[in-house]
């Protein structure tokens, strides 16, 4: 037999002989292993509108709040109800849109929400129960970000190469000059995308990134320096960030950067060739990302055909630099934290435990417990801590290219559990179509799959269905004996 180890997704490159391969779905990288890929499940009623703008947050007092924004509403999350309860400003109807949507952060107790068409909103906790607008006259903006003790202001209506600041630790205050609170325009670079989180923020735009620094006490208030040109963000929804980390997409490939400014092609020569290729210009400007809050994951969604919807999403994991690909049908992604829930309170998500979308001690139930979420086509909120999705993991192909031909007789999928099939993918010459034989289910006295198959190119393809119980996929064993030529 001849271990056949997982090989890792790389599908920009030849997979022939090699630690490679540019078939796998739904699954998530592990040190030597795959590991299943949890499904979205809703956790809430539907939104009464396609949402496009979001974010939970912890206030002060430790209550968990998840705030959404649509068209015309902005909406918070009835934790009781698990519906939607209208906070808008009264007598409001805003104007944001599907390519001018909302973006929403919170600034302590201030909720703080923009979009290009409307006056910045905002909601205190513990004090408001509507939005109304932010004080101190600041600017229309499409991207907020928090900068230590300031609050910043990007894609500016009136100004798109300029970033414009609070006060020292007031949201409220936007007078230039005083207090602290100024702007900046930046000459060249295109309009501003985004930033990091921090005190000493990176700005990304459309093809140069700056680094601000913050200068206490100086007339400046933050110094400026351009670190990367003609390098930028394709597309402001796909920068996500974690503290002061930070990805990104650009034109033709995704990106990591740290907080020295040090730029990581991470998708060259892994992905970015296959998946720039599908998309249309449009749709790369709309690549959206997001963080995972609890492990080393950074998740872009792509919407390959402009229909809004997002089909699959990209899986990069910084610390094992891995690759993985899933397939997805929402609106948008992001982190947030679940409100915690009783068994009693569990009756607003299903009257029956057996119905329940996750297992009762996923971390979706736990108060304050960090999860990946996204909105569903539905548009109702949902956590991918659901059962396993249907994973396919396919090995590099092997073969001798000097013209041997191979035979198989049986293959032992190395994983932990016996819902599993196994096909195998022949061909005699690499110009040729790979012909898939028949797939196999492993015997339940074995555990081995016995197909023959003769051929000079062989791939061996797993299946493990949705909703079954596994842990670790290590890979494949074969037994190959040689056929001759031909």
């Amino acid at each position: 037999m001849m271990l056949i180890d997982v090989a890792e997704y790389r599908p920009d490159v030849a997979d022939l002989n090699t630690a490679f391969t540019d078939e796998l779905l739904n699954v998530l990288a592990a040190d030597g292993s795959y590991i299943p890929a949890p499904m979205l499940a809703a956790l809430t009623a539907a939104l009464p509108a396609r949402p496009n703008g979001w974010l939970s947050v912890r206030s002060l007092d430790g209550s968990i709040r998840f705030f959404v924004g649509t068209n015309t509403k902005l909406y918070l999350l009835n934790s009781t109800t698990l519906a939607w309860d209208d906070v808008s400003q009264v007598a409001t109807t805003y104007s944001a849109t599907d390519d001018v949507p909302w973006c929403i952060k919170a600034f302590g107790n201030f909720i703080i929400a923009v979009n290009q068409n409307d006056d910045p909103q905002v909601y205190e906790i513990g004090t408001d129960i509507l939005f109304r607008d932010l004080a101190g006259s600041p600017p229309r903006a499409g991207i907020i970000a928090i900068w230590g003790d300031f609050v910043a202001l990007m894609r500016l209506t009136s100004n798109a190469n300029r970033v414009q600041w609070s006060g020292l630790n007031d949201c409220e205050f936007w007078t230039p000059g005083t207090n602290n609170s100024d702007y900046q325009d930046f000459p060249d670079g295109g309009q501003v995308q985004g930033s990091t989180e921090a005190t000493n923020p990176l700005i990304l735009m459309e093809s140069a990134i700056q680094r601000a620094t913050f200068v206490p006490g100086s007339v400046e208030i933050f110094t400026f320096q351009k670190i990367h040109d003609k390098r930028g963000a394709k597309s402001p929804y796909s920068i996500a960030t974690r503290g002061e980390l930070g990805f990104f997409a650009d034109e033709g490939g995704f990106f990591q950067i740290g907080p020295d400014g040090g730029i990581t092609p991470i998708g060259f020569e892994k992905v970015d060739r296959t998946f720039f290729r599908r998309m249309a210009v449009s749709s790369i400007s709309r690549i959206a990302g997001a963080v995972d809050p609890f492990y080393s994951r950074v998740y872009w969604v792509l919407d390959y055909d402009g229909d809004g919807i997002f089909d699959q999403m990209l899986v990069y994991d910084w610390q094992l630099v891995k690759w993985t690909v899933i397939d997805v049908a929402v609106v948008g992604i992001f982190a947030f934290a679940t409100s915690g829930y009783t068994l009693d309170g569990l009756d607003a998500v299903s009257t029956s435990l057996d119905a329940l979308p996750f297992p009762l001690d996923s971390k979706a139930w736990q108060g304050g417990a960090p999860v990946l979420g996204a909105f569903g086509t539905d548009f109702t909120l949902g956590a991918f801590s659901g059962v396993s999705m249907e994973a396919t993991i396919t090995s590099p192909e092997l073969g001798d290219t000097a013209g041997k031909v191979m035979r198989t007789a049986a293959s032992y999928p190395v994983v932990d559990t016996a819902d599993v099939f196994v096909s195998i993918g022949v061909r005699m010459r690499r110009g040729d179509n790979v012909t898939w034989l028949a797939e196999q289910q492993p015997s339940s006295n074995t555990g081995m799959v016995r197909k023959r198959s003769r051929a000079r190119f062989h791939r061996f393809k797993t299946r493990i269905p949705a909703d079954t119980v596994w842990t670790h996929f290590k890979g494949i064993d074969v037994e190959t004996s040689e056929a001759g030529s031909r």
